[in-house]
């Protein structure tokens, strides 16, 4: 039986939902954080799905599957197959804005983020 690693790229200690704040440029893309799911020699285990469950006010959210550099051992680093998301603000706004995504892992554990998001 193969062991997995289950790998958020910003690492993401607390269980359930989660707040982070964010500086984004008006206009410009923001990433926010990738995710990855993995075995200990880095091959994937599997997508990680990251879902919009509530959408931004000013903005939007695209959602892009492709590399991510780990940051956990032993693939610290390495880009490996995962999941990213950015953020975009209306051209021209500036202002609070707000996302919440959900990182569903292969292996189903489930990682609600809000982002409460400054645009200057």
């Amino acid at each position: 039986m193969r062991i997995v690693s289950t790998v958020l790229i910003i690492l993401l200690t607390t269980v359930g939902a989660e707040a982070r704040t964010k500086v984004a440029v008006s206009g410009k893309p923001l990433l926010l954080p990738g995710a990855a799911s993995t075995y200990p020699d880095c091959s994937s285990a599997g997508d990680v799905v990251i879902r919009v469950t509530s959408p931004a006010t000013h903005g939007s959210v695209s959602i892009k599957r492709g590399g991510v550099f780990s940051t956990l051992y032993p693939c610290n680093g390495r880009r490996v197959r995962g999941t990213t998301a950015t953020y975009t603000s209306r051209r021209g706004y500036t202002g609070p804005d707000m996302v919440t995504l959900d990182y569903i892992f292969p292996n189903g554990e489930l990682r609600q983020i809000t982002f409460d998001i400054m645009v200057r």
